[in-house]
C-alpha cells in the first residue's frame, strides 16, 4: 500500500477563489475572467400534454438542463439516472464509453462546500476533502475513486457504483403522474435539437486518474483539444431522458427495509465489513463522522461498501485534540455533541457504530 502523500488539511478563509490553481496542467495560464460557465436560459421540455413543470424534475434534470460539461468528461462518459440529491450536490449514474462500465458520477457545488470541507493537495492545490480521501484510500469496503474533474461551477466525482435496488418503486412513474412516460419520450426528442453557444475553452480542467496510479489503476483521462477562438462554438445538449428517473437506492436502509431485519450471522457479516472499514480508516488518520445506514450500499452478496466522506476529516495530531463543530446525522451523534460539548472524532465514530449495529440488529 503506497503511503498517502503529504497532504496540509488546513482552515482556509471564507473567500476561497471561485477556481483553485491551475497547476493540474503546468505552464496553462488560467483564465481568471470566467468564473462561471455560459448558460443559457433554460429550454422548457414540451410533452404532448403541455410543458414539464421544472418542479417536476429531479435536480440532476434541473441543474443539468442545458448545462455544457467539461468536454473531457462528455468523451469519455455518458449521463444515466439520478442516485440521489443532496444539500452539496447530487450524483448521477454514467456509462464509460470504452469498455461500458456504469460508475457513479457526484457532482458538487463548488460554492456550498464548507470552509472546513477543503483540502490542500501538493500536487493539485485546494480540492473538496471528499476527493482528497478516496483518491488515497483503497479498501474493499470503500467506494474506490476513478477520476476527478472540475469546471467554474462543480467538481465531478467519478466513482465506482456499486449495490442492488432494494425497491421496486420509481418516485417519478406513479398512478398521480401517468403522463410521465411521454415527459420521459419528450426529453429524449429533445437531446436530438442540440444548442450551439460560446463556450468557455479553459474554464475546466480534469484531475487526470492516470497522475493517481500510485494508488489506482484506472484508465487516463482523454484530452480534447481546443483550436480558434475562445468564442468558438462548440455543441451543448439538454439533459438526457435518464435524468428524469430517480433510480432506486441501493444503501443499507433500503435494505433493512426489504428484509425487515436480519438474522444474527447476517448482521455479522454486514457489521464485520464496515469495522474493518472504520479500523482502516483509523489507521490513514481519517475520520469518516457520518457513519449511517445511508451512507452505506450493498449488493445481494451482503458485500457492502461505504460512500459519502463529504464530511470526513483527519485527525488532528497530537492524537486526543477535540472538535468543538458536528456535520453528521442527528440521530447517530453521540451525547456530548447533543450537549454541545466538545467531542472526540473517534469516540463519535464508535458511537455511530452502536447505533448503526442497532439499526441492523432490530431494522429500526
Amino acid at each position: 500500500m503506497t503511503a498517502i502523500p503529504d497532504v496540509t488539511y488546513d482552515m482556509v478563509s471564507q473567500d476561497l477563489p471561485p477556481l483553485f490553481t491551475n497547476n493540474l496542467h503546468p505552464g496553462v495560464p488560467m483564465d481568471t475572467s470566467l468564473r462561471s460557465p455560459l448558460t443559457p436560459p433554460p429550454t422548457p421540455i414540451i410533452s404532448e400534454n403541455g410543458p414539464i413543470l421544472q418542479e417536476s424534475l429531479t435536480v440532476s434534470a434541473q441543474e443539468l438542463q442545458n448545462y455544457p460539461l467539461v468536454p473531457e468528461f462528455l468523451a469519455e462518459y455518458v449521463l444515466g439516472n439520478e442516485l440521489g440529491s443532496g444539500g452539496f450536490g447530487f450524483v448521477v449514474s454514467a456509462t464509460r464509453k470504452v469498455d461500458h462500465k456504469e460508475v457513479a458520477v457526484k457532482f458538487i457545488f463548488r460554492d456550498k462546500v464548507p470552509v472546513q470541507g477543503w483540502a490542500k493537495d501538493p500536487e493539485l492545490g485546494l480540492i473538496p476533502m471528499e476527493i482528497s480521501v478516496l483518491r488515497n484510500v483503497r479498501h474493499p469496503n470503500i467506494i474506490g475513486f476513478m477520476n476527478a474533474f472540475q469546471d467554474a461551477r462543480f467538481f465531478y466525482l467519478v466513482m465506482e457504483l456499486h449495490g442492488t435496488p432494494w425497491s421496486a418503486s420509481n418516485p417519478l412513474l406513479n398512478n398521480n403522474d401517468i403522463n410521465n412516460a411521454s415527459m420521459i419520450e419528450a426529453m429524449a426528442s429533445a437531446t436530438l435539437n442540440q444548442q450551439r453557444l460560446p463556450g468557455p475553452s479553459s474554464t475546466s480542467s480534469s484531475i487526470s486518474s492516470s497522475s493517481f496510479q500510485t494508488t489506482f489503476t484506472s484508465s487516463s483521462t482523454t484530452s480534447l483539444s481546443h483550436s480558434g477562438s475562445e468564442n468558438e462554438l462548440y455543441v451543448v445538449e439538454p439533459p438526457k431522458a435518464s435524468l428524469l428517473v430517480r433510480r432506486t437506492s441501493c444503501d443499507l436502509f433500503e435494505c433493512i427495509e426489504h428484509h425487515s431485519k436480519f438474522s444474527e450471522s447476517q448482521a455479522r457479516m454486514i457489521f464485520k465489513q464496515i469495522v474493518e472499514c472504520v479500523e482502516y480508516l483509523n489507521s490513514r488518520g481519517i475520520c469518516h463522522r457520518d457513519i449511517k445506514d445511508e451512507n452505506i450500499v450493498i449488493d445481494n452478496d451482503f458485500k457492502v461498501k461505504l460512500i459519502d466522506f463529504g464530511s470526513a476529516v483527519i485527525i488532528p495530531r497530537p492524537q486526543g485534540k477535540l472538535f468543538d463543530r458536528f456535520y453528521g446525522t442527528i440521530n447517530y451523534a453521540s451525547p456530548e455533541i447533543l450537549k454541545g460539548e466538545m467531542y472526540s472524532a473517534e469516540a463519535a465514530e464508535i458511537w455511530s457504530l452502536g447505533i448503526l449495529l442497532y439499526t441492523i440488529l432490530y431494522g429500526e
